[in-house]
């Protein structure tokens, strides 16, 4: 399923293609799209929106 998050604590460009590669290193994730200038994330993943947000947060970022 696809699942759109808002992201909060990314800083630069780095954070989000930082944030991007930790995702698609999830063998749940299908794809990953992550982008600094929205704050947004589009996930094709297995996994539900709380494992998703578990994840990002892990990564020190903040998502909803």
């Amino acid at each position: 399923m696809t699942i759109e998050l808002t992201l909060s604590g990314m800083s630069c460009g780095g954070c989000a293609a930082s944030l991007q590669k930790a995702l698609l290193a999830q063998p749940a994730v299908t794809s990953a799209k992550v982008d600094f200038a929205s704050n947004q994330a589009v996930i094709e993943s297995e996994l539900s929106k709380a494992e998703l947000i578990a994840l990002i947060e892990a990564q020190g970022f903040g998502a909803s």
